[in-house]
């Protein structure tokens, strides 16, 4: 079966990528910053590895990837992110950094691959409304990681790996609020749809969660 490796998979809509890609049977690969106390991983049945990964540590980074030395991801999912209750500096890291920092660690791996996938999470809010950078940190940051993304991009493609960003929409999850009008099951399902029919034509795209193209 193929493999997928999804980068913050604790909770919310990384937990929701997991649970559906083991209930398919794929090989999953599952990454949380305390896998001591996986929660709701563990819960998992099918074939599932829960991965211990702190995005901000180069070594843990380097570790995963030498756990996938002359392996396959056919998947490569990063839905890792934070919103509040940080400073500039780890905003940065773990939104607009350490996304490709952990490409650049797997990239062989996925390259390898027969379905040559990489899906990593932005939000609209990073969006360049007017042309500006947007004025809040978290837009900023993910504003930052869509620049990286295009700029990057054309490497991955010439390499033979389609890869795109998503806006997930404003999904139910403790970072989105239990007021938000898509559930984890929407959001994950309409991706999950959407990377699946994924063509190399399609690479580049920033996509809505139901697959539709979202200005930059």
């Amino acid at each position: 079966m193929p493999t997928v490796v999804i980068i913050g998979a604790s909770r919310g809509i990384g937990l929701g990528f997991a649970q559906a890609y083991a209930a398919e049977g794929w090989e999953v690969h599952a990454t949380t910053r305390t896998p001591e106390n996986p929660g709701e991983l563990a819960d998992i049945a099918g074939n599932v590895s829960i991965r211990g990964l702190d995005v901000r540590n180069a070594d843990q980074i380097s570790a995963l990837a030498e756990a996938f030395e002359g392996g396959v991801i056919d998947h490569l999912i990063n839905s890792a992110g934070v919103l509040r209750g940080v400073d500039r500096d780890e905003m940065m890291a773990v939104n607009a950094d350490a996304p490709f920092n952990i490409v650049a660690a797997l990239f062989d791996a996925v390259a390898r691959s027969t379905h040559k996938k990489i899906a990593i999470l932005t939000s609209q809010m990073g969006a360049r409304h007017g042309g500006g950078t947007p004025s809040d940190l978290y837009g900023e940051s993910k504003c930052i990681l869509n620049d990286r993304f295009r700029e990057i991009e054309p490497e991955w493609r010439a390499a033979g790996v389609t890869s795109v960003v998503f806006h997930p929409g404003w999904v139910a999850t403790d970072m989105g609020g239990r007021s938000a009008s898509v559930s984890i099951d929407e959001s994950v399902t309409g991706m999950r749809r959407v990377i699946a029919g994924l063509a190399p034509a399609d690479s580049g795209k920033f996509l809505t969660w139901s697959g539709a193209e979202h200005p930059w």
